[in-house]
């Protein structure tokens, strides 16, 4: 017998502009189900999807890398290597994770291993959990460290006055489009969005609507999208603004999207959930060392 059929029909959610991957043909159902329990009514079961979802490294490792970072590029120089500040870092972050698995202090016990888990596995599972989020967080430090600089260049060499701004969004009725852009020059009713690459690549589909949803919400003309690479070769792409194109590939395709769950009944989004817990897990141990502090 089927649940509540209406279970879902003021589901709301909000979308970020920089990562419209439903609009970009870029998911799969996993990610519909742990971006779809953040709001209600499937924020009921949150805690059955959410403990299965693991996507950033620890606050006190980010800001470690956060200050490599800062102290590469303290020099004015924005060449950058991914791989030589992950070795920076990880040697003393690997220390820890062994730290933590050996340790031997009684007033802060660790739970006992089970037969099947000795130490020597749940290190290596952890290793082996963690060194991506680190990876990750490397790449991502970067670009946010170079963020503001990218920008100071381009005011300068392109004559803009882009600043910082706060948070925009619109609100749809049946969704709210939410974004931050990198920068905005109110002026010349234009706006800057910064990527910082390995190397230069063509406009990506994600990138292109990343910048009209920016266009539309502050009611600007124009984006220039700047790709930065790891040699400090750069690329402005300038993008439009274009409401048609707004429509058919973000407003209509959010919409669908919506609707989709806003008609779905309790009993299919409950088979959705199970058949997510018994492909998607995440080991224990990574889940006691994120919370150990």
């Amino acid at each position: 017998m089927e649940l509540d059929i209406k279970f879902a029909e003021k589901f709301k959610p909000n979308f970020i502009s920089s990562d419209l991957k439903f609009c970009a043909n870029d998911y799969n159902e996993e990610d519909e189900i742990e971006f779809v329990v953040k709001f209600w009514p499937f924020s009921r079961y949150k805690d059955k999807v959410l403990r299965n979802i693991v996507k950033d490294a620890k606050l006190i490792h980010r800001q470690k890398i956060k200050d490599a970072w800062e102290n590469h590029f303290s020099n004015g120089q924005f060449t950058f290597d991914d791989k030589l500040v992950f070795e920076q870092v990880w040697p003393s972050i690997e220390q820890e994770i062994e730290n933590f698995i050996f340790q031997k202090d009684s007033s802060c016990p660790v739970k006992k291993f089970e037969q099947e888990n000795s130490p020597d596995k749940e290190l290596n599972d952890l290793k082996e959990f963690y060194k991506p989020l680190i990876e990750k967080a490397v790449k991502c430090e970067r670009g946010l460290s170079l963020e503001r600089r990218i920008v100071k260049i381009i005011n300068k060499e392109e004559n803009f006055e882009f600043r910082k701004t706060y948070k925009r969004e619109i609100d749809f009725g049946f969704f709210k489009l939410i974004g931050i852009p990198d920068g905005i020059d109110h002026k010349r009713k234009t706006v800057i969005e910064i990527k910082t690459k390995e190397w230069i690549q063509p406009e990506s589909e994600k990138e292109r609507l990343q910048c009209l949803s920016y266009l539309r919400m502050l009611d600007f003309e124009k984006c220039l999208l700047v790709q930065s690479d790891k040699n400090r070769e750069k690329k402005i792409i300038e993008i439009s603004r274009d409401d048609q194109e707004f429509t058919d590939k973000i407003y209509n395709k959010l919409k669908q999207f919506v609707d989709k769950y806003r008609t779905i009944t309790e009993d299919e989004f409950l088979y959705k959930i199970l058949f997510y817990c018994e492909i998607k897990t995440v080991p224990d141990v990574l889940t006691r060392f994120l919370h150990n502090d």
